[in-house]
């Protein structure tokens, strides 16, 4: 067992490889621009802000207060569940129903990010929900989040309801997405405030803040019907699926049959599909 200062140190080590493999991929190539879209009067939103009262939870305020205050509603009251299975319908009013103050229901990051997005689209704040991955397709691990746009600040706030947590700059400014990213391939740390340790998500972040795959609609039900690409210049993504799909197939025990056969027949079709179209960086940038 590690002490504190081997952790520290180890969790340091990680923070400066990480933050290398930012600072060597800065740019990021051009792609299609679009908006995203934003869906604010989905009849759902009334069911939700009724049965749960997120309007009065909420409260007064800027777009980042109001959503702070959901996230610290939510997050404390949600179980992580890692390998949750995704079987229930993808929407804040299943998700809730199934996991708020369940904590035999367990629930991913993934679905999360689901709940806290639908409930602010359902205030009429922007949100949008966003998978950060890392670098290495042969790291399995990524992370989502949400991103809510607050006019007062203009800017983005990224909000991550798996450890009730934001960053925040020297100046106690929040951060969002590509200003967290900046400030990593600087090699500088931010404050956060969560139920994590702040070195571990300083390094944790940086890890899967390569690259980003973001929801191109927002509305109620819509998660994961429409995922944008947005990529570092000279990054492939289906080189990169691909080599992953290789991995985990290499990495299922020879008895498992089954499962051998599913995920080889995933990577077929994954082989015949054509390397997703990439989005230009503009579209997470600026006024929605």
């Amino acid at each position: 067992m590690m002490t504190p200062e081997e952790e520290s140190a180890q969790q340091k080590q990680l923070f400066d490889i990480y933050s290398g493999i930012l600072f060597n991929n800065r740019d990021f190539g051009s792609g299609k621009r679009e908006k995203i879209a934003y869906v604010f009067d989905c009849p759902e939103y009334k069911t939700l802000m009724e049965k749960y009262h997120i309007e009065q939870i909420a409260g007064e305020g800027t777009a980042f207060q109001r959503a702070e205050r959901l996230l610290h509603w939510m997050s404390p009251r949600l179980k992580h569940k890692p390998d949750y299975d995704n079987h229930v319908p993808m929407n804040a009013l299943d998700l809730l129903d199934y996991s708020l103050d369940r904590p035999e229901n367990g629930m991913n990051c993934r679905n999360k990010s689901v709940i806290l997005t639908e409930c602010c689209l359902a205030l009429g704040i922007y949100a949008r929900r966003v998978y950060i991955m890392p670098y290495s397709p042969y790291d399995m691990d990524n992370h989502v989040v949400a991103e809510i746009y607050d006019p007062e600040l203009e800017k983005w706030v990224m909000l991550d309801p798996t450890t009730d947590g934001i960053f925040f700059n020297g100046q106690g400014a929040p951060l969002s997405l590509l200003e967290l990213r900046e400030r990593f391939a600087a090699h500088k740390p931010a404050a956060f405030t969560g139920s994590e340790k702040e070195e571990e998500m300083n390094a944790y972040i940086a890890k899967n803040l390569f690259r980003f795959m973001v929801d191109g609609d927002n509305g109620f039900g819509l998660a994961d019907k429409r995922t944008l690409y947005v990529t570092p210049a000279g990054y492939r993504v289906k080189e990169n699926q691909l080599a992953a799909m290789e991995y985990r197939l290499g990495e299922i025990p020879p008895d498992a049959m089954r499962l051998q056969k599913l995920f080889a027949d995933m990577l077929e079709r994954a082989r015949e599909k054509p390397e997703p179209e990439a989005w230009d960086i503009s579209m997470m940038e600026g006024k929605p």
